[in-house]
């Protein structure tokens, strides 16, 4: 996901980038240029690059022009849009794209999930308890972490056998980071104190001051790369999906698209949760307002 506020350090929210030392010429980024990677990003994720931004791309793509030995922003344009193999489009989407999250971000939701939609499916036995969760635009894993955590904070063990978390990301470096599960101790302050005992391992010698995510916490989430503009194919439907704060970076016909797919993807009586920033206010859909950010078919 984009940085809103158009920094230039990646994960480091209102934060302004250092200068390069003199002497460290970098590449002009054209007019022209621009348009066409805003276009190519338009095109194949659905981020919406406004002028404003043209410092913010000039910036990521000028270290992959450094790495790569290239000329100019021109010839790594002509080398993406020549590969057939998508892997230069991947990696020119990785650097576009920045992630921020953390655990029990907007808490609200958790305990929405908790106290709420979890005790009445219990109540109804719904569908066997093979619920199907999915967090989309996990980023570096904390949200569908933190999900697996409500779980088993609000279940027994044995009930959950049948529950599956899907994660997916469009930066495949992040998703690297997420399976890993490994995060420093700071990450955790959000969380209950009984949390961070009962669900993640210190780490020790060349690894103090970081913890991993516990086994059991691991199991219920899959981690896989997914564009949310290309056609979802799901062999099954979800009960909740997770998808907040990544649609400020969308047009409103891309948002239209996107939650209209949500829709069509999702069991009757399953929620929507969208991020603060976030509504759907401005928007046609066909879903049923439940309280801010929170959506039901």
């Amino acid at each position: 996901m984009l940085d809103p506020s158009g920094t230039l350090v990646v994960r480091s929210p209102g934060h302004v980038g250092f200068l390069p030392p003199t002497g460290d010429l970098m590449s002009e980024l054209s007019d022209k240029d621009f348009n066409n990677f805003c276009q190519l990003i338009y095109q194949h994720a659905g981020i919406y690059l406004s002028p404003q931004k043209k410092e913010l791309v000039r910036a990521r793509l000028s270290k992959i022009l450094r790495a790569r030995g290239l000329a100019d922003f021109h010839e790594y344009y002509e080398l993406v849009q020549g590969d057939k193999s998508g892997v230069e489009l991947v990696q020119l989407l990785d650097a576009i794209s920045t992630n921020q999250t953390a655990f029990w971000r907007e808490p609200g939701h958790f305990l929405f999930l908790a106290q709420e939609i979890l005790p009445t499916w219990r109540r109804q036995n719904r569908r066997g308890r093979r619920w199907r969760f999915w967090s989309a635009g996990c980023s570096s894993g904390e949200e569908p972490y933190t999900l697996a955590m409500v779980l088993l904070d609000t279940m027994p063990f044995q009930e959950l056998t049948g529950v599956k978390i899907l994660a997916t990301d469009l930066n495949t470096q992040v998703l690297s980071q997420a399976q890993q599960g490994i995060y420093p101790l700071a990450k955790l302050d959000p969380l209950p104190w009984e949390w961070r005992k009962r669900f993640f391992q210190k780490g020790v010698n060349r690894w103090e001051g970081y913890a991993r995510v516990k086994p059991e916490v691991k199991a219920f989430v899959h981690f896989t790369r997914l564009n949310l503009m290309e056609p979802f194919r799901f062999r099954e439907n979800f009960d909740i999906i997770f998808c907040r704060n990544v649609m400020i970076y969308f047009d409103k016909p891309t948002q239209a698209e996107l939650v209209d797919k949500f829709y069509q993807c999702l069991n009757p009586g399953g929620y929507l949760f969208i991020g603060h920033s976030e509504s759907l206010c401005n928007i046609t859909h066909r879903f049923s307002y439940v309280k801010p950010t929170i959506y039901r078919k």
